[in-house]
């Protein structure tokens, strides 16, 4: 492990000595602790929108088609543009 200096209030400092205490652990134990789950939660990349997976293992029944990958955003774009409304 690599050692550390850093600068917390008394308050901040005194809470996790008195819930160290109370765990039986250390201090720095609990510190530590909450480092790396601040880290899971806080440094983990964000996926974007694309790199979702939608697929749930869903079936569409006999002669449906899936729309959702026929060229849909196509025909939505002709259809609301192609009658000089918009």
């Amino acid at each position: 492990m690599k050692p550390m200096t850093m600068y917390v209030s008394e308050t901040l400092y005194t809470t996790y000595q008195s819930q160290a205490q109370k765990r039986g652990r250390k201090t720095s134990e609990l510190i530590r602790d909450a480092m790396e789950l601040y880290a899971k939660t806080e440094f983990r990349s964000k996926k974007s929108f694309d790199s979702l997976n939608f697929d749930f293992g869903v079936k569409l029944k006999s002669g449906a088609t899936d729309f959702l990958k026929d060229n849909w955003q196509e025909d939505f774009m002709d259809s609301r543009f192609s009658d000089g409304r918009l």
